[in-house]
């Protein structure tokens, strides 16, 4: 497992799928009917282009040894949700059965991914590294507070929304000032 190189075959999935769709949504738009099988069709290259994303991103850490069992995680979370949907939109799996479930696989693969993609930063200073830590506990705070959010089935206070604003400010704060920071950082030296 250590030598298969997963960002291979998540990048080659991606290009495929985008290319399918595409195609679908052209032959759609110039010769179809826009009836429910393009409809799913299209949802399911759409799956499958947005799971191999996540995925892609989870696997770019695959080769580091104390990374790798987070990166397998990530990408096994991006395969099992692309199964979930995939069921959801070929009406396999009853829709307002699994509904949740589909959406907290969705929220833990894009934070997954997100993480994995801040983990290639090489923090050049302790100001860097305590950026980039605050940076992944706020992704993963807005990831718990979203699926909480999720299985109360959006009922929560004003309060609880207010919150989760202000860590989604400070998610994407660090997302684009922790690698500024490094790159000055690294200019300095």
């Amino acid at each position: 497992m250590e030598n298969l190189d997963f960002k291979k075959y998540f990048l080659r999935t991606l290009v495929i799928a985008l290319s399918v769709s595409a195609l679908i949504g052209i032959f759609i738009f110039l010769i179809g009917n826009f009836g429910e099988t393009e409809f799913r069709l299209l949802l399911t290259t759409l799956t499958i282009s947005g799971y191999s994303l996540t995925g892609l991103c989870s696997a770019t850490n695959q080769k580091k040894p104390d990374l790798r069992p987070f990166s397998i995680v990530g990408m096994l979370i991006s395969v099992i949700g692309f199964v979930v949907t995939l069921g959801a939109i070929w009406e396999i799996i009853d829709f307002n059965d699994i509904w949740k479930t589909m959406v907290v696989f969705i929220i833990l693969s894009v934070a997954i991914a997100h993480i994995s993609l801040l983990l290639l930063i090489s923090p050049k200073t302790d100001n860097v590294r305590y950026s980039l830590i605050a940076t992944i506990v706020f992704v993963s705070t807005v990831a718990l507070m979203l699926i909480k959010y999720t299985m109360t089935e959006f009922e929560e206070s004003e309060f609880y929304f207010r919150l989760l604003g202000v860590f989604s400010i400070l998610d994407v704060l660090g997302t684009i000032a922790t690698p500024i920071l490094n790159k000055i950082t690294e200019k300095k030296e």
